[in-house]
């Protein structure tokens, strides 16, 4: 059996901040959702108004007064555009936390994601830009001088639309395996899904029942650069006993006796081809599979620097 049949693969083109590019080659596993995502691609690609979107993290500790500053600033168009103080400002990197953030995210799942008010879609991009940079400074909180860089990129064709409904034999590749050099498909959702209300301790978008569980997919794909962890189910262990710790209320509302229902985790579409580009930078192939230091080395020295998406290039040999 073939699990990844190399004649067909995607290749994504970045532009870094000194100008230089940066192609990053993926085979795509035949699974049920190779073809379907390729067909997005294509097709909205095809379009005449089509761009490429990019969202990423790829900032750490280093970055937060910067990222502080960047969310302020968003609060502050908020806040203006409703004539209010609906809002609560970051006072400087301390409040740089996971019970703020949640707080502001709170007001994006009342206001930005159910468009409560609606105002127009020049306000509605500043509660999407508001989620980004959110989810931006949670990975940036979290990666000190000694931690492996948790980087990640989230690539679509724009103009943004509803997507197509998965099938229920599509999550047979749902996955909380989450590692280096992986290519799986975006969350396509407006919101938290659990297993983001876990990872935040975010108590109150499960009780306020906002939780969005990803049913459709589109064009948007994420290529994470994430520390592999070899230790067996750490995302449902940790979903686990976060459920353990929860106030009943929380408890009776999370569909914890159906996994279906749950849908922890994302789907996979391939992983990353060590190609000419990756040795050059270290050229010893094995390395780049089990050796932390250089996939930690790589995100610090070449992702950090990723400036734009430029293109998306699917080859499709015998087809």
């Amino acid at each position: 059996m073939e699990f990844f049949e190399k004649d067909k693969h995607v290749k994504f083109i970045f532009e870094l901040q000194n100008g230089q590019p940066l192609q990053l080659t993926y085979y795509l596993q035949p699974n049920s959702l190779r073809e379907k995502w390729l067909n997005e691609v294509k097709t909205y690609l095809n379009r005449s108004n089509a761009s490429l979107n990019l969202k990423i993290s790829n900032k750490n500790y280093l970055h937060l007064n910067e990222l502080t500053e960047k969310i302020n600033s968003i609060v502050k168009d908020i806040n203006t555009a409703y004539n209010s103080n609906m809002l609560s400002f970051l006072s400087g990197t301390s409040d740089a936390n996971r019970e703020k953030l949640n707080s502001l995210h709170e007001k994006f799942e009342e206001y930005g994601a159910d468009k409560k008010l609606y105002l127009g879609e020049d306000v509605h991009r500043l509660w999407l830009d508001l989620n980004e940079w959110i989810h931006v400074t949670e990975v940036a909180m979290g990666t000190t001088v000694k931690d492996f860089p948790e980087y990640s990129a989230l690539v679509s064709v724009y103009p943004p639309y509803d997507g197509r409904r998965l099938e229920e034999k599509d999550k047979l590749f749902l996955t909380t395996d989450f590692s280096w050099g992986h290519l799986y498909l975006g969350y396509n959702t407006l919101g938290k899904d659990y297993m983001h209300a876990c990872h935040d301790d975010d108590v109150r978008v499960v009780t306020n029942k906002q939780v969005k569980v990803q049913q459709r997919y589109s064009s948007e794909v994420w290529l994470c650069f994430q520390n592999k962890t070899y230790c067996q189910k750490t995302t449902e262990l940790q979903f686990y006993k976060w459920y353990e710790t929860i106030e009943q209320e929380a408890q009776e509302i999370i569909p914890i006796e159906n996994l279906n229902a749950l849908a922890l985790g994302r789907y996979f579409l391939g992983h990353i081809v060590i190609d000419d580009d990756l040795l050059r930078f270290h050229p010893i192939e094995d390395d780049w599979y089990f050796n932390t230091e250089v996939q930690k080395r790589w995100n610090n020295e070449v992702f950090s620097q990723i400036k734009r998406v430029v293109e998306i290039e699917i080859d499709e040999q015998n087809n």
